[in-house]
């Protein structure tokens, strides 16, 4: 911007001179010319140098308008520099919050020398979570997965996410730009992560052929949040709030069982990289295809406790006289990945028991877990299904056959257990 403002400085000044130096050469004939001519001379010397000073003048103006404009108290100023990133070395970068292990989360006001990109980075990502979603790397290992949007304008407002913030363009000039952030940086938490996901199928009824990726499961808290995504295809959003009572009657409702009603909002920006602020007792990014995707995020969210009244679901009476019940925890904190490395998602992960007896699982989680026979990789078998429990609740099933029956998480795949009965 400098080299600009100095150019247009100098162009100025060039100007003023040709027209002095018109003017002074004007004189110059008058003084050496029969008298005849001296009118001529006089009435088109002022004509000739008149537009060619104003001229220069508006140009100056100009420039010193550009190079002086007012910082808006609050705001800081910054010029970008060659994007370091690998495969972009013709662009430009200009950092406003440097990468960091904790998440950023709030609102930045910009106002640009020129339209400009709006960037957050979520990272960096582990090995083999690079499966298609856009990534950026300053040395070609720390990869992080990229968000990338183009508002088209030099000037507005954006809510993001992320380990990281900056603005760009696809230019070699520098260029310049006021902000405001205002902002959190929050430590990991279970509402506040960043991370990557496979989808699963749908556990939603009439959404088999769908795909989804549950980001924070559903819970009895109210979530209220922003979340930045980059996916590996264009994605839809999802928030749902509920369970509702049977006497409410939302437009879009989405149900694992047929029983269990949630309301749904369904948003479709036609993108596989944004920002959205987001409300709900759950929070999933969705595909209408068959086939997996992947997506990482940035997710900063609060939870507030909303009392809802639920009906626990339980089995019919065990057959025996006596049953005997076996009791196995769903511990807090399972709905991230992490409890699957010490085989602690539920706990006992394995428990042997004899025909006849029953199992009840206890979710002492604050979001919502299923306990549902089968494996992540084949899917439900059909022996059992918890459908959702809710934090606090419980799901209970009497064994009256002989085997080992794996069962797993639907909405977090990577809880798994076992009952072995003899």
């Amino acid at each position: 911007m400098a080299n600009i403002d100095k150019a247009a400085i100098a162009f100025s000044i060039a100007i003023v001179a040709v027209g002095v130096g018109f003017a002074f050469y004007a004189g110059t004939i008058q003084d050496n010319a029969p008298s005849v001519s001296a009118p001529v001379v006089t009435k088109t010397a002022p004509v000739a140098t008149a537009p060619s000073t104003q001229f220069g003048a508006d140009i100056a103006a100009k420039v010193k308008e550009g190079t002086t404009k007012e910082l808006k108290t609050g705001w800081e100023r910054i010029t970008s520099a060659t994007d370091p990133g690998v495969g972009h070395e013709a662009h430009q970068l200009a950092i406003i919050l440097a990468p960091s292990d904790k998440v950023y989360s709030g609102t930045l006001q910009y106002d640009a020398s020129e339209p400009i990109q709006l960037v957050t980075l979520t990272g960096p990502l582990k090995d083999g979570e690079d499966k298609g979603q856009a990534t950026w790397t300053p040395d070609g290992k720390t990869k992080f997965a990229l968000t990338f949007v183009d508002p088209k304008n030099a000037a507005g407002e954006w809510k993001f996410a992320g380990n990281a913030l900056a603005v760009h363009t696809m230019k070699t000039t520098p260029f310049t730009v006021d902000y405001k952030v205002d902002y959190k940086e929050n430590p990991i938490s279970t509402t506040v992560m960043t991370g990557t996901i496979q989808s699963v199928q749908d556990p939603g009824v009439g959404h088999e052929s769908h795909q989804l990726a549950v980001i924070l499961a559903p819970s009895s808290d109210m979530y209220s949040g922003i979340l930045s995504y980059s996916a590996s295809e264009n994605i839809q959003l999802v928030s749902l709030r509920g369970p509702i009572s049977a006497d409410e009657k939302p437009a879009q409702t989405w149900t694992p069982d047929g029983k269990t009603i949630f309301e749904l909002t369904f948003v479709d920006p036609k993108n596989a990289m944004g920002s959205w602020e987001f409300k709900g007792n759950a929070l999933a990014v969705h595909t209408m295809n068959t086939n997996t995707f992947t997506v990482s995020y940035s997710v900063s969210a609060t939870a507030k406790t909303v009392e809802m009244k639920m009906e626990s679901k339980t089995s019919e009476p065990s057959k025996t006289t006596e049953p005997k019940i076996v009791n196995v925890s769903i511990p807090a904190g399972t709905s991230s990945p992490g409890c699957e490395t010490s085989n602690a998602c539920y706990t006992p992960a394995s428990v042997t028991i004899d025909v006849g007896d029953t199992v009840k699982w206890d979710n002492v989680d604050t979001a919502a877990h299923t306990v549902t026979s089968g494996s992540p990789a084949d899917g439900p078998s059909g022996v059992f299904d918890s459908s959702l429990i809710m934090g606090k609740a419980s799901f209970e099933h009497t064994f009256d056959k002989a085997g080992t029956y794996d069962y797993f998480c639907m909405v977090h795949p990577w809880m798994v257990g076992n009952v072995k009965v003899n």
